[in-house]
């Protein structure tokens, strides 16, 4: 009897931690189909992936994890403001992942943070390869690019 119950407890114990991570496998897929990405999973991609967030929290949560992140206040009004639908840009994807984990930039970003400046430190860095502006459209899976040698710049640093 206790066989059982021991089994039953572990298959109760194990089915809600499946479905949590289905949930998270889910809203990856849908970011690496998502053309344009838009600004709200483009936010929730570069937080979740300096962990700062749960996997299921929503992307307003993670525009005001961001918003947090921005020194000044004029940067802190970019993510409070903006339209969760919005296209994201590369431009914006390269500022939050730099707020995100915490990337210092050069000369200019220090002194001007914003997407222009994260774009070509980035660049520099050689995170993002390719044809790249501060404006350009950004694909799921570009932004995943991206994010992917971010992660694997700042696990070097550790």
């Amino acid at each position: 009897m206790s066989r059982n119950i021991r089994i039953l407890w572990m298959v109760f114990m194990v089915l809600p931690a499946a479905s949590l991570l289905a949930q998270s496998a889910d809203r990856v897929d849908a970011i690496l189909a998502a053309d344009p990405l838009s600004l709200g999973d483009a936010a929730y991609l570069a937080v979740m992936s300096a962990g700062r967030i749960d996997p299921e929290a929503g992307s307003g949560e993670a525009m005001a994890v961001l918003g947090s992140l921005a020194v000044r206040a004029e940067h802190r009004d970019r993510f409070s403001d903006r339209d969760l639908q919005a296209d994201a840009t590369l431009g914006d994807l390269a500022y939050m992942l730099m707020l995100a984990h915490d990337i210092s930039g050069g000369f200019w970003y220090r002194r001007i943070p914003g997407p222009r400046y994260s774009v070509r430190e980035m660049r520099f860095r050689r995170l993002v390869q390719g044809q790249s502006y501060a404006l350009q459209p950004l694909s799921g899976e570009r932004a995943m690019r991206v994010t992917g040698r971010v992660l694997a710049m700042t696990e070097q640093r550790r």
